[in-house]
């Protein structure tokens, strides 16, 4: 039997239903109806005939999908694809620039309208026009306003947060600043934005502080959820201002993915939610439960079909520039000859790469323990490794994989030229950690 399985890296790749199971435990005997204790959960067992019938149902449920996205309106979303619609300060950068009056947009009534927002969720503001927005406005403490904006009559600190969390005395060190700075004390504001309009943790603010400052009208909570859209959709353009229209759809469409109010991502979700509850809704919550912790170790032990397959692309794609590294071996002639090197010691595996200068660098996983996905070499002059260093037996230098190590894979001289890999490494890594 062969099953389809789905990674985030490759679309769809084919496998043989046992082939999976003895990738992860070759030992499993196949006359066995029960799954070895390593690949229960405290005590749970899926028979294998259930697993089977799991990824059936899977495969049915996505054929469903695929038919659902068919029907569904083709779309593009510039900020999404570039993978930059998660960032605060990208989220900044625009909001900062529609409300500006002096940007390229010539729109001065947006900055207005978002006033008049602000003035409606109960801010004291007075002002009617923006003067001045500002970026990341420097405190004496070298802290970062988010964006600043100041009226004909306020002063309004916006404090964007999407991910990342909270600062000690964050926002109270940005409104002492205010005050000193500009010499004033009853006309400075707070914005606490985040994506569905959470109130700032004590870390940055006091609760004694923030009462202080809703009593005097002078602190909101703001969500992308609900207000910046309904602001967002106030913005109103002339007829042959194609591009900044697209501008603003195409961040209506950002802010509605980061909030999950895309309709399409719903309905996806509703069909989903519907065709699991038809499999095992009629279960008892200890059946699920039992059901779901074994999916749930299968899932788990899948990382070492997935690594064997992210690193056999980069071979493949290397062609012939790129070997393939098991332990201390880098000879290997083909990829299965690999592959049961991997499945057997199941520790630094991965690909290695050879500069023209006889400089070496190799890119493997440590270990199935900790699945650490290490950088090392033989020349530490060619990469940052010191933000994440670790030992390694063997090597002149090494470290953990991370984003910074991208942009010195793309510094290498000649590597992107010769492989066209560099893009390829970090992005899938990230996507199948």
């Amino acid at each position: 039997m062969q099953i389809l399985v789905q990674t985030k890296y490759s679309v769809y790749q084919k496998y043989k239903f046992w082939d999976i199971i003895y990738s992860i435990y070759p030992k499993i005997n196949k006359k066995r109806t029960r799954w070895t204790p390593a690949l229960g959960c405290d005590g749970v067992f899926m028979n294998i005939n259930e697993m089977n019938n799991f990824f059936v149902n899977m495969k049915n449920l996505s054929s469903k999908m695929n038919e659902l996205k068919i029907k569904t309106p083709g779309t593009m979303n510039v900020a999404e694809i570039m993978n930059r619609h998660h960032l605060e300060n990208q989220h900044s950068n625009i909001i900062a620039f529609l409300v500006n009056p002096s940007e390229i947009h010539n729109h001065p009534e947006y900055g207005s309208l978002f006033l008049n927002m602000l003035k409606e969720k109960g801010l004291g503001i007075e002002g009617n026009e923006v003067y001045k927005v500002f970026r990341e406005n420097s405190t004496d403490e070298l802290r970062r306003m988010d964006i600043f904006i100041e009226t004909d009559s306020d002063f309004i600190i916006i404090e964007n947060k999407i991910n990342a969390g909270d600062q000690e005395n964050q926002i109270k060190d940005y409104v002492e600043y205010v005050k000193k700075h500009y010499e004033v004390s009853n006309n400075v504001f707070v914005c606490y934005l985040t994506k569905f309009g959470v109130e700032p943790s004590e870390k940055s603010i006091t609760k004694e502080q923030v009462n202080i400052l809703k009593k005097n009208n002078q602190f909101v909570s703001l969500s992308y959820s609900n207000d910046v859209l309904n602001w967002l959709s106030q913005l109103k353009v002339k007829e042959n201002e194609e591009v900044l229209k697209s501008g603003i759809i195409q961040y209506i469409d950002v802010v509605k993915a980061i909030s999950n109010q895309r309709e399409v991502t719903f309905n996806m979700n509703q069909e989903i939610a519907k065709e699991l509850f038809y499999e095992y809704g009629k279960l008892s919550r200890y059946e699920l439960k039992n059901k779901l912790h074994a999916i749930y170790s299968f899932q788990n032990n899948i990382h070492l079909t997935l690594f064997i397959n992210f690193f056999r692309d980069i071979f493949n794609e290397g062609k012939g520039k790129i070997q393939l590294l098991c332990t201390n071996r880098t000879d290997y002639q083909n990829v299965n000859e690999w592959e049961q090197d991997v499945l057997k010691e199941q520790q630094r595996f991965g690909v290695r790469y050879y500069f023209e200068n006889g400089d070496m660098v190799d890119f493997f996983i440590r270990n199935m323990n900790d699945k650490k996905f290490v950088v090392a070499g033989n020349n530490k002059d060619w990469v940052h490794y010191e933000t994440c260093p670790i030992e390694e037996e063997g090597y002149d230098y090494a470290g953990e994989f991370n984003s910074w190590i991208f942009d010195a894979i793309c510094d290498i001289s000649g590597w992107e030229k010769d492989t066209k890999l560099s893009t390829h490494i970090v992005k899938n890594w990230f996507e199948i950690k």
